[in-house]
């Protein structure tokens, strides 16, 4: 069965190409649908287990049955149009539809709420399709992508032998952002990466982040088109990170 685990791979080089070879039956299909999984999978279970209030074993049993029933069996991929909208907005309006109605069969079966689903089988219909709905979703999926670009400036430095780059980025930057406390002071990490000064600290830390964002935004390039897009996405990215929802309702 597909599953939501991280397999160290690249992102491919476009959505849409992806969505396109994940739609089909060969051998590399599978694989590509493999990857697209790997890709969705962490968002499309946040999004059932944070909002949806889903039980994680109940939120797995449905990602593995929307996977068998709708992508495989019954071909969802093919009906994605890029002329519509994401691909993950999509995906995601599927997912809701695809809970409705495993609701009111479990309803039909068992007359009264399915075992697991909890509140979710309280929403309305028209509730799953509401754009307030993808808060959880869009935190899980900006997530995805930091993690990913990460993944790979980890990978770029140690392959460029630039350990003290990723170490003082590490030790600065990703740490405190998951441990919630504040970076450590350059005079601690010094000698632990091989800084001569603070100041020398301070300069490598700089061309740190500036591969990292350079390393975002080719990640982000790989689904969205042009650099107007993608500098939409980060700031969406940055705004779902932030807890906030500044844009228009729609």
């Amino acid at each position: 069965m597909w599953h939501g685990q991280e397999n160290g791979g690249a992102f491919p080089p476009t959505e849409w190409e992806l969505v396109a070879k994940a739609g089909g039956k060969s051998d590399p299909s599978r694989v590509a649908l493999s990857e697209l999984l790997r890709r969705y999978w962490p968002a499309l279970r946040a999004h059932l287990v944070d909002y949806k209030r889903v039980p994680l074993d109940r939120a797995e049993d449905l990602l593995q049955g929307f996977v068998a029933d709708k992508i495989l069996q019954r071909g969802l991929l093919a009906l994605a149009d890029r002329t519509r909208g994401r691909f993950r907005t999509f995906l995601l309006t599927a997912l809701d539809r695809y809970m409705v109605s495993q609701y009111r069969r479990d309803t039909a079966e068992k007359r009264g709420a399915p075992v697991g689903l909890g509140d979710a089988g309280q929403l309305a219909v028209a509730d799953v399709t509401d754009p307030a709905s993808s808060r959880a979703w869009d935190e899980a999926w900006a997530r995805q992508v930091i993690a990913e670009a990460i993944g790979r400036m980890k990978r770029e430095c140690e392959a460029a032998g630039r350990h003290d780059l990723w170490g003082i980025f590490e030790d600065r930057v990703v740490r405190p952002a998951l441990e919630d406390r504040a970076p450590a002071p350059y005079g601690e990490v010094l000698d632990r990466y091989g800084f001569l000064s603070p100041s020398q600290a301070a300069n490598a830390l700089i061309t740190a982040r500036r591969r990292f964002v350079r390393i975002l935004r080719s990640v982000v390039a790989e689904y969205v088109d042009g650099d107007e897009e993608v500098e939409a996405e980060i700031a969406e990215l940055r705004q779902s990170l932030s807890g906030r929802d500044d844009r228009p309702p729609a």
